[in-house]
Protein backbone atom coordinates (compact mmCIF):
# COMPACT_ATOMS: atom_id res chain seq x y z
CA UNK A 1 0.00 0.00 0.00
CA UNK A 2 2.65 2.29 0.96
CA UNK A 3 4.66 1.74 -2.50
CA UNK A 4 1.51 2.43 -4.52
CA UNK A 5 0.87 5.49 -2.48
CA UNK A 6 4.70 6.44 -3.01
CA UNK A 7 4.39 5.82 -7.00
CA UNK A 8 0.75 8.12 -7.35
CA UNK A 9 2.32 11.26 -5.53
CA UNK A 10 5.82 10.64 -7.11
CA UNK A 11 3.57 10.43 -10.49
CA UNK A 12 1.40 13.53 -9.75
CA UNK A 13 4.91 15.76 -9.02
CA UNK A 14 6.25 14.52 -12.02
CA UNK A 15 3.54 15.76 -13.82
CA UNK A 16 2.89 18.49 -12.17
CA UNK A 17 6.62 19.76 -12.92
CA UNK A 18 6.39 18.75 -16.49
CA UNK A 19 2.85 20.92 -16.43
CA UNK A 20 5.02 24.32 -14.84
CA UNK A 21 7.67 23.55 -17.35
CA UNK A 22 5.81 23.69 -20.60
CA UNK A 23 3.08 26.10 -19.52
CA UNK A 24 2.40 27.97 -22.43
CA UNK A 25 3.48 31.90 -22.17
CA UNK A 26 0.60 32.86 -24.15
CA UNK A 27 -2.12 31.27 -21.96
CA UNK A 28 -0.42 32.65 -18.69
CA UNK A 29 -0.78 36.27 -20.73
CA UNK A 30 -4.32 35.93 -20.70
CA UNK A 31 -4.85 35.61 -16.97
CA UNK A 32 -2.42 38.58 -16.25
CA UNK A 33 -4.06 42.07 -15.19
CA UNK A 34 -3.80 44.52 -17.94
CA UNK A 35 -1.65 47.51 -18.31
CA UNK A 36 -3.55 50.18 -19.78
CA UNK A 37 -1.01 51.48 -23.16
CA UNK A 38 0.54 48.60 -23.08
CA UNK A 39 -0.02 45.90 -25.91
CA UNK A 40 1.52 42.53 -26.40
CA UNK A 41 1.43 39.55 -29.25
CA UNK A 42 2.96 36.76 -31.03
CA UNK A 43 3.64 35.43 -27.58
CA UNK A 44 5.53 31.97 -27.89
CA UNK A 45 7.51 29.73 -25.40
CA UNK A 46 6.80 29.33 -21.69
CA UNK A 47 7.48 32.16 -18.79
CA UNK A 48 11.01 30.91 -18.34
CA UNK A 49 12.15 30.77 -21.93
CA UNK A 50 9.72 32.96 -24.86
CA UNK A 51 9.67 35.37 -26.87
CA UNK A 52 7.22 38.49 -27.81
CA UNK A 53 7.28 38.88 -31.16
CA UNK A 54 5.78 43.12 -30.85
CA UNK A 55 5.46 45.09 -27.64
CA UNK A 56 3.93 48.35 -28.00
CA UNK A 57 3.52 51.32 -24.71
CA UNK A 58 1.09 54.06 -25.46
CA UNK A 59 2.55 55.45 -29.03
CA UNK A 60 5.98 53.34 -28.99
CA UNK A 61 6.88 49.75 -30.58
CA UNK A 62 9.27 48.76 -28.75
CA UNK A 63 9.79 45.44 -31.35
CA UNK A 64 11.00 41.55 -30.33
CA UNK A 65 11.58 40.76 -26.79
CA UNK A 66 13.11 37.59 -25.66
CA UNK A 67 13.13 36.12 -22.73
CA UNK A 68 14.88 33.56 -19.83
CA UNK A 69 13.42 33.38 -16.61
CA UNK A 70 15.23 31.57 -13.32
CA UNK A 71 12.60 29.69 -11.51
CA UNK A 72 14.27 29.31 -8.98
CA UNK A 73 14.61 32.73 -8.00
CA UNK A 74 10.47 32.85 -7.88
CA UNK A 75 10.93 30.66 -4.24
CA UNK A 76 12.28 34.04 -3.03
CA UNK A 77 9.89 36.43 -4.28
CA UNK A 78 12.24 37.91 -6.86
CA UNK A 79 11.04 37.35 -11.13
CA UNK A 80 14.23 38.08 -12.67
CA UNK A 81 14.60 37.84 -16.45
CA UNK A 82 17.57 37.90 -18.80
CA UNK A 83 16.37 39.67 -21.62
CA UNK A 84 17.35 40.83 -25.42
CA UNK A 85 14.70 43.38 -26.87
CA UNK A 86 14.24 46.13 -29.46
CA UNK A 87 14.55 43.82 -32.92
CA UNK A 88 11.82 45.33 -35.31
CA UNK A 89 11.08 48.59 -33.15
CA UNK A 90 10.83 51.69 -34.93
CA UNK A 91 12.96 53.19 -32.21
CA UNK A 92 15.82 51.89 -33.78
CA UNK A 93 17.35 50.36 -30.46
CA UNK A 94 18.71 47.55 -29.03
CA UNK A 95 18.99 46.31 -25.01
CA UNK A 96 20.04 43.49 -23.13
CA UNK A 97 20.40 42.83 -19.72
CA UNK A 98 18.86 41.90 -16.43
CA UNK A 99 15.18 43.12 -15.68
CA UNK A 100 13.05 42.23 -12.19
CA UNK A 101 10.40 42.72 -9.84
CA UNK A 102 10.14 42.11 -6.17
CA UNK A 103 8.70 42.71 -3.22
CA UNK A 104 10.93 46.52 -3.43
CA UNK A 105 9.06 47.12 -6.83
CA UNK A 106 11.16 46.95 -10.95
CA UNK A 107 14.69 46.99 -11.23
CA UNK A 108 17.53 46.68 -13.83
CA UNK A 109 21.03 45.34 -13.72
CA UNK A 110 23.87 45.10 -16.15
CA UNK A 111 21.11 46.36 -19.11
CA UNK A 112 22.61 48.17 -22.39
CA UNK A 113 21.00 49.92 -24.23
CA UNK A 114 21.99 51.50 -27.80
CA UNK A 115 20.35 53.95 -30.20
CA UNK A 116 21.63 55.78 -32.99
CA UNK A 117 21.66 59.97 -32.31
CA UNK A 118 19.99 60.16 -35.64
CA UNK A 119 16.83 58.29 -34.75
CA UNK A 120 17.02 59.75 -30.77
CA UNK A 121 17.33 63.68 -31.81
CA UNK A 122 13.64 63.07 -33.56
CA UNK A 123 12.18 62.38 -30.07
CA UNK A 124 13.94 65.30 -28.50
CA UNK A 125 12.53 68.86 -28.04
CA UNK A 126 15.44 71.23 -29.35
CA UNK A 127 15.33 74.95 -29.27
CA UNK A 128 17.39 74.93 -32.08
CA UNK A 129 17.11 72.70 -35.58
CA UNK A 130 20.36 70.71 -35.26
CA UNK A 131 21.23 67.23 -36.07
CA UNK A 132 23.49 64.76 -34.66
CA UNK A 133 25.67 61.73 -35.69
CA UNK A 134 26.66 58.86 -33.69
CA UNK A 135 25.33 56.59 -31.01
CA UNK A 136 24.20 56.31 -27.59
CA UNK A 137 24.42 53.90 -25.12
CA UNK A 138 23.05 53.96 -21.97
CA UNK A 139 24.40 51.61 -19.04
CA UNK A 140 22.45 50.54 -16.03
CA UNK A 141 24.64 49.31 -13.67
CA UNK A 142 21.90 49.35 -10.87
CA UNK A 143 18.76 50.58 -10.89
CA UNK A 144 15.89 50.49 -8.54
CA UNK A 145 12.70 52.29 -9.32
CA UNK A 146 10.47 54.33 -7.20
CA UNK A 147 7.55 56.78 -8.21
CA UNK A 148 8.20 59.25 -10.36
CA UNK A 149 11.76 58.10 -11.15
CA UNK A 150 14.35 56.47 -9.12
CA UNK A 151 15.32 55.20 -5.53
CA UNK A 152 18.42 54.29 -6.36
CA UNK A 153 20.44 54.20 -9.83
CA UNK A 154 24.20 53.58 -10.87
CA UNK A 155 24.74 54.19 -14.79
CA UNK A 156 25.79 55.68 -17.53
CA UNK A 157 25.19 57.38 -20.98
CA UNK A 158 28.18 57.47 -23.32
CA UNK A 159 27.82 59.47 -26.86
CA UNK A 160 29.93 57.42 -29.19
CA UNK A 161 30.99 59.41 -32.49
CA UNK A 162 29.61 62.16 -31.63
CA UNK A 163 28.80 65.28 -34.01
CA UNK A 164 26.04 67.79 -33.91
CA UNK A 165 25.15 69.88 -37.17
CA UNK A 166 23.79 72.99 -37.34
CA UNK A 167 23.06 75.72 -40.00
CA UNK A 168 26.43 77.42 -39.81
CA UNK A 169 28.66 74.46 -39.08
CA UNK A 170 29.41 70.91 -37.29
CA UNK A 171 30.75 70.85 -34.15
CA UNK A 172 33.15 67.47 -33.63
CA UNK A 173 32.74 66.91 -29.86
CA UNK A 174 34.88 63.74 -29.37
CA UNK A 175 34.07 61.40 -26.62
CA UNK A 176 31.09 62.42 -24.39
CA UNK A 177 30.64 60.55 -21.47
CA UNK A 178 27.83 61.28 -18.44
CA UNK A 179 27.70 59.91 -14.90
CA UNK A 180 24.04 59.04 -13.53
CA UNK A 181 22.76 58.96 -10.67
CA UNK A 182 19.43 59.46 -8.46
CA UNK A 183 19.52 61.61 -5.28
CA UNK A 184 16.64 61.96 -3.00
CA UNK A 185 14.23 60.70 -5.99
CA UNK A 186 15.51 63.09 -8.32
CA UNK A 187 17.63 62.07 -11.57
CA UNK A 188 21.44 63.97 -12.01
CA UNK A 189 23.74 63.58 -14.39
CA UNK A 190 27.28 65.29 -14.43
CA UNK A 191 28.77 65.05 -18.78
CA UNK A 192 32.01 65.83 -19.78
CA UNK A 193 33.37 65.82 -23.54
CA UNK A 194 36.55 67.04 -25.02
CA UNK A 195 38.04 67.89 -28.85
CA UNK A 196 40.10 70.19 -30.48
CA UNK A 197 36.88 72.07 -31.15
CA UNK A 198 35.21 72.37 -28.08
CA UNK A 199 35.53 71.59 -24.42
CA UNK A 200 32.75 71.17 -21.90
CA UNK A 201 31.27 70.37 -18.40
CA UNK A 202 27.41 69.85 -17.46
CA UNK A 203 25.61 69.28 -14.76
CA UNK A 204 21.73 68.22 -15.33
CA UNK A 205 18.97 67.28 -13.09
CA UNK A 206 15.40 66.37 -12.84
CA UNK A 207 13.33 66.95 -10.01
CA UNK A 208 10.31 65.20 -9.10
CA UNK A 209 7.80 67.83 -9.86
CA UNK A 210 9.34 67.90 -13.64
CA UNK A 211 11.07 70.88 -13.53
CA UNK A 212 15.07 70.58 -15.04
CA UNK A 213 17.86 72.89 -14.94
CA UNK A 214 21.48 72.54 -16.72
CA UNK A 215 24.02 74.11 -15.80
CA UNK A 216 27.82 73.73 -17.31
CA UNK A 217 30.44 75.73 -19.43
CA UNK A 218 32.22 75.66 -22.36
CA UNK A 219 35.56 76.80 -24.24
CA UNK A 220 36.07 76.78 -27.99
CA UNK A 221 39.00 74.87 -28.93
CA UNK A 222 41.47 75.62 -32.02
CA UNK A 223 39.50 74.18 -34.51
CA UNK A 224 36.34 75.33 -33.79
CA UNK A 225 34.74 76.34 -36.71
CA UNK A 226 35.31 80.03 -37.94
CA UNK A 227 31.38 80.99 -38.47
CA UNK A 228 30.55 79.16 -35.24
CA UNK A 229 33.54 81.35 -33.50
CA UNK A 230 31.67 84.76 -34.79
CA UNK A 231 28.55 83.76 -32.65
CA UNK A 232 30.50 83.55 -29.34
CA UNK A 233 30.53 87.51 -29.51
CA UNK A 234 26.69 87.21 -28.67
CA UNK A 235 27.24 84.88 -25.04
CA UNK A 236 29.04 87.79 -23.59
CA UNK A 237 32.25 87.96 -22.37
CA UNK A 238 33.84 84.34 -20.94
CA UNK A 239 35.57 84.44 -17.14
CA UNK A 240 38.92 84.62 -16.49
CA UNK A 241 39.42 80.64 -17.54
CA UNK A 242 37.84 81.21 -21.12
CA UNK A 243 34.47 79.34 -19.76
CA UNK A 244 31.44 80.26 -21.64
CA UNK A 245 29.01 79.37 -19.03
CA UNK A 246 24.88 78.14 -19.41
CA UNK A 247 22.32 78.11 -17.31
CA UNK A 248 19.14 76.76 -18.56
CA UNK A 249 15.99 75.82 -16.91
CA UNK A 250 12.25 74.68 -17.21
CA UNK A 251 9.53 72.32 -17.15
CA UNK A 252 8.89 68.89 -18.86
Amino acid sequence: MGFRVFVGVSFMLALLVSLLVHLPASWLWQYVPKTPGLAVSGISGTPWKGRASQIRWQQWVLGEVDWNMSPWKLLTGDAVFEVNMGKGSALGYRGHGTLGINFDGPYAQDFVLTMSAQQAVQYMRLPVPVTLGGSFTLTLDDYRFAPPYCQTLDGGLAWNGALVGTPLGEIDLGPVNAELSCNDGQLAAIARQTSEQVNSEWQASLSQNQTYSLNGWFTPGTELPANLRDQLKWLGNPDASGRYPVRYSGRL
